[in-house]
């Protein structure tokens, strides 16, 4: 595919009359200095590593695909690399605006730098969950049986991001799987490719912890669809398969789509698909970090404007407040920034009228942008003023870091009826791990005069399991996640085509977003600006 030159001045990148009003708040806004600090993990809670503040996460989506020309059918694309900046430059000002704090990156390209993306993010007061898989040939975890479902070149790829994106000190997380549970033709159950994910979960937690000392250690987890039995996912995920604690995740991602009346529900009272989803994770009594990887059904009639199915985001604010969902998440990702056209059900065209593959909080004008010839503007639905009043008043929490006390410790037991027989780490060479410190208005990422550099030991208790050395050093870390001693619908709305889709089909210019991992450790290296 001919390489694409994206000329644009970022302020052509949104409506007029809408940047207007961003230039006026950013004029009062406050600046946050460089790199924002590390999160750490206490049981299931994050909390700034600064402040000992817990941070809840307020979160979004991101995937600005353009309305034509030849991106506009590509799923996986990175609109990250610092070559774009004229596309997501404003729109960290819009999200900025909307008092998100998180952004969830679906595919990267660990072979393109992102040095730009990751320090202006950090300035904007935003920390980035990171995907490592992606919709190109044997980038993800297929569904097949294993060992067929882990392809060698996965393992090489997920090296390389973990490379290029752990000396970000605004790396919340990475996520080593999409949705890998939902049931298709080839797969009712939702569990044959299981032992796949859990694998590349273990040996890329792994390699993290063998770059103790280099680089800081990063929470790994993966995202799942809300399918029930919800407990299985989660003890699954979490147990503890051959001895080796590398194989329960560091947090846990759910896609739920069940807060569905934006009408009638105006309390979290009235919410009776939250109220179930909490309990249901409740009675798992999981002790890791559990977040809403999307969140933001969009089937309530609520015409705003004479624009249908408009959502009111009370769910973005109870997620945050309610004691009820405070105690069992830590807050989730809105689905999703702006409209994908490709994945409209009804007419492939912006429109007022309801489309249940419309997810966007604003969408792209004109019809034909394709950030290439003609920019895309971003322009608001009037949901976007809900979001915004939902993230930018809701309440603090109360807890510190010194002061909270875990009171879940145990490691779960794997569930009936799900393999925990797992295929062997690819045989492949392991890359060396990547020391640079990325500068941000003067300042170092990654910084080599942090006191501890390993990754935390899990002290969580695994009765009647006894584990083997998983080559920790058992120091803290900052960014790590484990724990101290111490008519709603039910299922997840899918989404056909679109960037959360579980396994679509890759194409050549979707492979621009990987790369096959198939390379030598020089070229891992990625193009990172960096200070010696």
């Amino acid at each position: 595919m001919t390489s694409l030159t994206w000329p644009f001045a970022s302020f052509n990148m949104v409506s007029t009359r809408f940047l207007v009003y961003l230039t006026a708040l950013a004029a009062s806004s406050v600046v946050v200095d460089a790199w924002l600090p590390p999160l750490v993990a206490k049981g299931n809670k994050f909390f700034d590593s600064d402040s000992g503040e817990e941070f809840r996460i307020k979160g979004m989506a991101y995937y600005p695909r353009p309305n034509s020309g030849e991106l506009a059918g590509v799923t996986g694309y990175d609109w990250t690399t610092d070559d774009h900046e004229d596309v997501w430059g404003p729109h960290l000002e819009v999200m900025k605006d909307l008092g998100v704090n998180t952004v969830r990156l679906y595919s990267v390209d660990p072979n393109r730098p992102h040095d730009k993306f990751m320090c202006a993010a950090s300035e904007a007061g935003i920390y980035v969950i990171v995907g490592m898989v992606a919709p190109c040939e044997n980038c993800a975890v297929p569904d097949l049986a294993p060992p067929s479902c882990y392809p060698s070149e996965l393992f090489t790829r997920v090296q390389m991001i973990y490379n290029a994106f752990a000396v970000y000190d605004n790396v919340l997380g990475f996520s080593v799987g999409n949705e890998n549970n939902m049931p298709t033709a080839k797969d009712d159950t939702g569990t044959l490719s299981a032992p796949c994910v859990k694998a590349l979960l273990r040996d890329t937690k792994a390699y993290a912890s063998s770059c103790a000392g280099d680089i800081r250690q990063v929470p790994i987890g993966l995202d799942l669809a809300d399918i029930t039995p919800r407990e299985q996912w989660i003890q699954y995920y979490d147990c503890v398969a051959e001895e080796d604690i590398n194989t329960s995740a560091d947090w846990l991602g759910f896609n739920p789509y069940v807060e569905c009346d934006p009408v009638k529900h105006t309390s979290y009272e009235q919410s009776t698909g939250l109220q179930k989803l909490m309990s249901d994770y409740k009675a798992v009594n999981y002790s890791q970090p559990i977040m809403f990887g999307e969140f933001g059904c969009n089937k309530g009639a609520n015409t705003v404007d004479g624009y249908e199915n408009q959502r009111s985001f009370l769910d973005a604010k109870w997620m945050n407040e309610e004691a009820e969902m405070t105690a069992e998440i830590v807050g989730g990702n809105v689905f999703e920034f702006s409209t994908e056209i490709a994945n409209l059900a009804n007419e492939k065209k912006i429109s007022k009228k309801a489309d249940p593959g419309n997810y966007g909080v604003g969408y792209f004008d004109p019809a034909t942008c394709d950030n290439d010839k003609t920019v895309c503007e971003f322009t608001p639905y009037p949901e976007y003023e809900n979001l915004k009043k939902a993230y930018t008043t809701t309440k603090a929490s109360t807890n510190k870091l010194d002061d909270f006390k875990p009171t879940r410790n145990v490691v779960l037991t794997c569930p009936k009826g799900m393999s925990v027989d797992l295929p062997k780490a690819p045989d492949v060479e392991k890359l060396a791990c990547y020391t640079a410190q990325p500068v941000c208005s003067g300042k170092k990422s990654n910084n080599g005069d942090k006191s501890i550099k390993g990754r935390r030991k899990d002290t969580r208790l695994t009765p009647g399991i006894t584990l083997k050395d998983s080559g920790s050093d058992g120091g803290d870390s900052p960014g790590t996640v484990h724990a101290d001693s111490g008519k709603d619908g039910e299922g997840d709305d899918a989404k056909p085509g679109s960037a959360s889709s579980k396994t679509p089909a890759p194409s050549a210019a979707s492979r621009m977003a990987a790369l096959p991992a198939l390379v030598s450790v020089a070229s891992a290296v990625v193009a990172l600006v960096v200070v010696a």
